[in-house]
């Protein structure tokens, strides 16, 4: 089976998967008013906030970004026991689907093939809560809802970002510079060939910089001047997971 027809049996079989009570708008706007529920009543309880703990917004922006880079690797690359499903969405799918030439969602209904569920967005902001308990508690109560804050806009920003770099170029959303940029440069990492070493931030390449794995332009240009095979994300992907999403053929 060529590379082409694989890909369309993976979006087939995706789709004819979801519910027919999915709507692409409710998740949307689920996912963002998670994160503008958790602004609204971060700004209601800070009070006088000092110098100091405004710090806390700059530091926990750098571990979260360092955070998504090591997941995006060793998670959403890497099968890991009890954690095959979120693999297999990933990799063997999404990848599959979406290819640095067609990155574009082709319906909206395509929006649960890049977004995760918003429930996976609160779960984030619920495993957060307890760190931001201990800081209010070991420093103090700004410091805890400024945590808490911006690691659940982060995460809301993750998904949005993601989203983005995947709606047609001809969107006005695409065409902001700063997006056309990122989108760019997660494309790259949506190349078979590429996506298992490199272009792993998918917000900001912070940690994508720090640890040398921005895929170098000779390399994208090399790679981009030659056809994609089906053995090309057997080679990168779990060719197990693979047959699963797509079936014998």
């Amino acid at each position: 089976m060529s590379f082409e027809s694989r890909r369309e049996l993976v979006r087939a079989r995706a789709l004819s998967s979801m519910s027919r009570w999915y709507n692409p708008w409710l998740h949307l706007g689920a996912t963002m008013s998670i994160g503008l529920a958790v602004l609204a009543v971060a700004l209601a309880r800070l009070s006088d906030v000092r110098p100091l703990e405004w710090l806390v917004i700059p530091v926990v922006f750098v571990m979260a970004n360092g955070f998504e880079w090591r997941v995006h690797k060793d998670v959403l690359h890497r099968r890991r026991r009890l954690l095959e499903v979120i693999y297999d969405r990933h990799t063997p799918q999404h990848h599959m689907i979406y290819t640095t030439a067609d990155m574009e969602v082709r319906s909206t209904r395509e929006f649960r093939l890049v977004m995760i569920p918003a429930f996976g967005v609160a779960g984030a902001v619920l495993v957060t809560a307890p760190w931001a308990l201990l800081f209010a508690k070991v420093w103090s109560a700004n410091a805890g809802w400024l945590l808490l804050v911006t690691a659940s806009l982060y995460m809301v920003s993750y998904e949005l970002f993601h989203l983005a770099y995947h709606l047609p170029a001809t969107n006005p959303i695409g065409r902001i510079g700063v997006i056309r940029r990122l989108r760019e440069h997660h494309a790259w990492h949506h190349d078979p060939r590429l996506m298992q070493r490199w272009n792993f931030n998918v917000t900001v390449p912070l940690f994508d910089w720090i640890h040398g794995t921005i895929a170098p332009k000779e390399l994208t240009d090399r790679v981009g001047a030659t056809p994609l095979a089906s053995s090309d994300m057997l080679k990168e992907a779990n060719a197990g997971a693979l047959e699963e999403a797509t079936g014998k053929a």
